[in-house]
Parts: C-alpha cells; sequence; structure tokens
C-alpha cells in the first residue's frame, strides 16, 4: 500500500476505493469508542441506579470522578500508541475494552461498579478514540481531513445505531447480560479484525518524518507554544458548552414549556448536519488546512446559542430545531479540524504523546460542564442569560483561534 504522503488529493470515492481496509479500521475504532462515550452508558443509567441503590446524584458524581481518573491515566498509556506496533497497541485496547464491558457484567457491588465506568470509559472514551484519531492523522497528509471523517462517522453511525439496538438487546436479555454479550463482540470479533486491519496502515516515509522539524515536537515543546493556548479555549468550546447544555435539556425544555419530544426530534436535525458536515469539512480540511478552517468551525457554535439567547417568542418552537442543527454543524466541523489539527502544527513522530495530552482537556471539559451548568441554573440564571454568556465566550474564542493563524502575532 502507498506512503500516505504519497497519495494525492483525491475526492471521497476515489480515496476510499484506494485506501478502504485502513479507513474500515479507523471507522470500527471510533465506532467501538461508542461503548464508552456518556450517552451510551446514559441508556442504562436507570438500570444502574436501580441495581446498585444510587442516586441520580451520587452516580453522576460516581461516573465523573471515573471520568476525571481515566482521562489523567489517558496522559500515561496514550503515549504508547508511538512507541508501540500499532497492532498491539490496538489489540491491548480492545482487550481492555472487552474486560471493561465484562466487568460491567458481572460487578458485584459499588467498587466493581466503579472499577467498570472507569474501564469504560478509558479503553472505550478515551483510548479506542485515541486510537481511532491518532491511525488516521499520522497515516495520511495531503488527505488527513477526508481520512479523519471518515473514521468520525464511526461514530456518528453509533449514535445513529446503538440506542435503538441496545434498548432492544437489554429487553430481551437483561441489561448485565447484554454487556456480556458486548464483552464477546469486542473480543471475538472487532478485536482480531481490527488488529489484522492495522496490516493496511499505510507506511511513513521516513524522510517526510525527519525533514520537517516540527516533526520532533513534545509535550513541552507544545506548551512553549503561544498558538496552542490561543487554539485552547475554542478547542475547549464545543465539548464544555454542548455537554453542559444537553444534559440540562429538561430544565430548558420546562422553562420554555416544551415537550421533551421536541428536543428529541430536533437530535434528528442535529444527525444530519453533523454527518453532512463533517464529509463537507473533510475536504476543506485538505484544501485549507486544519487551522484556517479552525475558527469558522465556532461560528454555528455561536449562532447556536446565539438562538437561545433570543427572545423566546420570536422563533417559538423553531428554536429547538435551529440551535440543535447548528450544534451538529458545529460538532460535524470540529471532528475532521480536531482530527488533524495537532498533527498539521507538530507533525506525526510524537502525535500519540501530544494527542493524549490534548484529549484529556476535553474531557476535564465534559466533566466540569455539569457542575458549572448546575450552579448557573440554580443560581436563578435563565436559559436566555446562560445561551448569550455561551455566545460571547465562543465569539472571543473564535478571535483568539483566528489570531493563532497568524505566528509573528501569536507570539507577542
Amino acid at each position: 500500500m502507498k506512503s500516505g504522503n504519497a497519495i494525492r488529493n483525491m475526492g471521497y470515492l476515489a480515496f476510499i476505493g484506494a485506501q478502504y481496509p485502513f479507513l474500515f479500521f479507523g471507522f470500527v475504532m471510533m465506532l467501538m469508542s461508542n461503548f464508552g462515550q456518556t450517552f451510551f452508558i446514559g441508556l442504562y443509567s436507570n438500570d444502574i441506579r436501580g441495581g446498585f441503590g444510587l442516586s441520580h446524584a451520587e452516580f453522576g458524581g460516581l461516573y465523573s470522578a471515573m471520568t476525571l481518573l481515566s482521562a489523567l491515566l489517558l496522559l500515561y498509556s496514550g503515549r504508547f500508541i508511538d512507541t508501540l506496533r500499532l497492532s498491539r497497541f490496538t489489540g491491548m485496547t480492545l482487550a481492555g475494552l472487552a474486560l471493561a464491558c465484562l466487568f460491567m457484567a458481572l460487578a458485584p457491588d459499588i467498587a466493581g461498579l466503579a472499577l467498570a465506568l472507569f474501564a469504560l470509559r478509558h479503553f472505550g472514551q478515551g483510548l479506542g478514540a485515541h486510537t481511532g484519531m491518532t491511525s488516521m492523522g499520522r497515516a495520511y497528509e495531503r488527505n488527513r481531513g477526508r481520512a479523519v471523517a471518515v473514521a468520525q462517522l464511526g461514530y456518528a453511525s453509533g449514535e445513529a445505531v446503538f440506542p435503538v439496538a441496545i434498548l432492544a438487546l437489554v429487553a430481551w436479555v437483561g441489561w448485565q447480560q447484554s454487556w456480556l454479550a458486548l464483552a464477546m463482540v469486542v473480543f471475538f470479533a472487532a478485536l482480531p479484525m481490527q488488529v489484522f486491519l492495522t496490516r493496511f496502515e499505510p507506511p511513513r516515509r521516513a524522510e517526510a518524518e525527519t525533514a520537517d522539524t516540527s516533526a520532533a515536537f513534545g509535550r513541552m515543546d507544545v506548551l512553549r507554544d503561544p498558538r496552542f493556548y490561543l487554539i485552547l479555549p475554542l478547542y475547549m468550546a464545543s465539548p464544555f458548552l454542548l455537554t453542559g447544555m444537553f444534559l440540562t435539556h429538561a430544565a430548558l425544555a420546562d422553562e420554555r414549556g416544551w415537550p421533551l419530544t421536541l428536543i428529541a426530534a430536533g437530535f434528528i436535525s442535529y444527525a444530519l448536519s453533523k454527518i453532512v458536515l463533517t464529509l463537507a469539512t473533510g475536504i476543506w480540511v485538505d484544501r485549507f488546512t486544519a487551522l484556517r478552517v479552525l475558527p469558522f468551525g465556532g461560528l454555528p457554535l455561536a449562532a447556536a446559542f446565539a438562538t437561545l439567547a433570543l427572545p423566546p417568542d420570536m422563533l417559538g418552537t423553531w428554536a429547538a430545531h435551529v440551535y440543535l442543527a447548528f450544534s451538529g454543524v458545529c460538532i460535524g466541523m470540529m471532528g475532521p479540524v480536531g482530527g488533524g489539527l495537532w498533527a498539521e502544527l507538530y507533525g506525526v513522530q510524537r502525535l500519540g504523546a501530544i494527542r493524549s495530552m490534548t484529549t484529556p482537556i476535553s474531557i476535564f471539559a465534559t466533566a466540569a460542564a455539569p457542575v458549572a451548568f448546575g450552579l448557573m441554573i440554580d443560581a436563578g440564571l435563565s436559559f436566555d442569560a446562560v445561551s448569550g454568556l455561551a455566545a460571547l465566550y465562543v465569539l472571543a474564542a473564535i478571535a483568539l483561534a483566528f489570531a493563532a493563524r497568524f505566528p509573528k502575532l501569536a507570539a507577542q
């Protein structure tokens, strides 16, 4: 198979046709990462709380603690993708995910539940997505945006399919037995297939890694780069703001007098816009670079919150669809941008170490969001006010990210 750097820019169909085995590897890694995502575990929240006698606050606190712990460990474990063969790192990640599912199926008490949640978050949301994004980002240079976009569709496919599939599986075999079934799927199907597909990883040209001095960038180099701090506020914006907003949708519906079914229907707009913009942004990243596209990815997020900051009677119930559609546009754009940004700025030689530093930042943001939004709502702030503040923050973050495009300005 040709080196990822040797493949010229091409359309999606031609690119997929030429590289489909390894692109499928990235797609499946992102699909499997769903097992550790909040929306997936949330499908079991009532069963878990009932089975272990936990209140909403107790389960939420345990979940946040295990999320933070998994993010801290990712700082260490994620960097090994740079030094281990991809087949070995993938095998270890998916074996860990299979064990995590098994722990959830057999957890006898709160300590066992905590271990299961930690393992699901670390090997699913953490290392699973880390493997998919890092492998795509370092395998392809000229088509990096397209590769990341194709892999991101694995995550989107899980969002679309798993809720219905898991609810049906739980109704059939029970909630703990369903985790046992998932463990078997990961261990006996996904793990051997993914290890096999790693042999199709495009070889990276040694001269491409050594010719550019940025390929030697490490974590400390990133932390000394002013551009990193200019990018960071916008990089964190969507995981922080949308996590907080999505978790408070019930309160938003109560304040606006909306039925929850309205917001559920709005997620159709969210999913469609996300998929379309994921594919489109892959092309834009390859054509214009991720750094140049980044500020524009924040504009739909600002528009989403500006929609909710408008007087409630201005758009009526259409505000829910508009807000969620703009949110989908933002997530669709930020996926390919985030997947290619660090490789573009700092090279691929230590990409795993760098991504294992930046990914936990997003995870910390998602863990802090419920607390921050809860405090604002408890303080009596309306969603109009919260949304207005969010929109202003995003606009300021866009301005900083735009400044990062100009190295001389960023260095001042």
